[in-house]
């Protein structure tokens, strides 16, 4: 991470002020992001926060986003195939030593769960080349902080998972501090604790 690329943090601040609902927090992301020509980062911003905040969400902050004149761009093509291969490589990336285990459990909990969550989370929307996935890392970061203790566990995960993608530890607490002002002041607290214990496990 290059700590001069504001336009991440604004796009941090996009994802938590939409986990908060906080209108206010997202139009003013959405106008910082637009004047710095990042259109195409906000849409993809979006489209994959309904894997955290599901599809309603998503719906509605694309509704505002388009009140700001931003038309929707070209379908992407589907490819199947390509998603599951990707799939797989962005899911071990992201959890490293623990992806065959990650994998056995959510398979016990359902296999179509485990199937879905590698083919369509991490391959169809977490793989798309529009940003990195450290930048998307950090995003999921800022939804899960302001969830609180309901996101805990994929909190810890996902903080993990943003070392794993080469995100400099600094850009992650920076990332845990702005997504928390979107939130009660107990979430800040949960999730500096688990990013210590994940420090700690290094």
């Amino acid at each position: 991470m290059i700590k001069s690329d504001e336009w991440i943090y604004d796009l941090v601040d996009l994802a938590a002020a939409q986990a908060a609902r906080d209108s206010e927090g997202m139009h003013g992301a959405f106008a910082r992001l637009h004047a710095g020509g990042r259109d195409a980062e906000v849409e993809e911003a979006i489209l994959q926060s309904y894997l955290f905040l599901g599809f309603p969400s998503a719906i509605e902050t694309f509704r505002r986003w388009r009140a700001h004149g931003v038309d929707a761009p070209e379908a992407a093509a589907e490819e199947f195939e390509a998603w599951i291969e990707r799939g797989e490589q962005t899911c071990a990336t992201v959890y490293g030593d623990h992806y065959e285990r990650l994998r056995e459990n959510i398979a016990r909990f359902h296999p179509d769960l485990d199937r879905w969550m590698v083919l369509e989370g991490y391959g169809k929307v977490l793989s798309r080349a529009a940003l990195s996935l450290g930048v998307r890392e950090m995003l999921i970061i800022a939804m899960l902080v302001v969830q609180g203790a309901s996101g805990r566990r994929q909190l810890r995960s996902h903080l993990q998972g943003a070392l794993n993608a080469g995100v400099a530890p600094g850009d992650i607490e920076t990332t845990i501090r702005r997504a928390a002002a979107f939130g009660p002041p107990q979430n800040l607290e949960l999730a500096l604790e688990l990013w210590a214990a994940v420090r700690r496990s290094e």
